[in-house]
């Protein structure tokens, strides 16, 4: 993919994170990288090693809200795209959001709200 064409497909203005959450894959229980940033559509992971591009996920996101209480979002992604930070030491990947329920909706509204910055 193109360096802007992914941009020129986004519907949804990115969120940028107060801190990285981690994500992981269900499957394996793999610490893939910690987002950077989220939209109801896709995320954005930062990571140590290239990943897979066109690779299908099964992700876990998760974190303490303001109460102190674990909060679990489980959604299908997949790795669109993946190239080297400015950093050399690690990589950006970018994931679309193919599966979710309402409520992970709900919650990754939630979660823009309370840990997003404006950007």
């Amino acid at each position: 993919m193109a360096s802007g064409e992914g941009a020129n497909k986004r519907h949804m203005k990115r969120r940028y994170l107060i801190y990285y959450l981690r994500v992981f894959d269900r499957e394996s229980g793999e610490l893939l990288g910690h987002l950077v940033d989220i939209t109801e559509e896709g995320i954005m992971i930062m990571r140590e090693k290239p990943l897979e591009v066109g690779k299908s996920f099964q992700l876990r996101l998760r974190w303490r809200n303001a109460d102190g209480r674990l909060q679990v979002i489980d959604f299908d992604g997949v790795s669109r795209w993946c190239r080297p930070d400015v950093n050399p030491d690690f990589h950006g990947a970018g994931f679309s959001i193919t599966t979710q329920s309402e409520n992970d909706v709900a919650t990754i509204r939630q979660l823009i709200q309370d840990l997003g910055m404006p950007s």
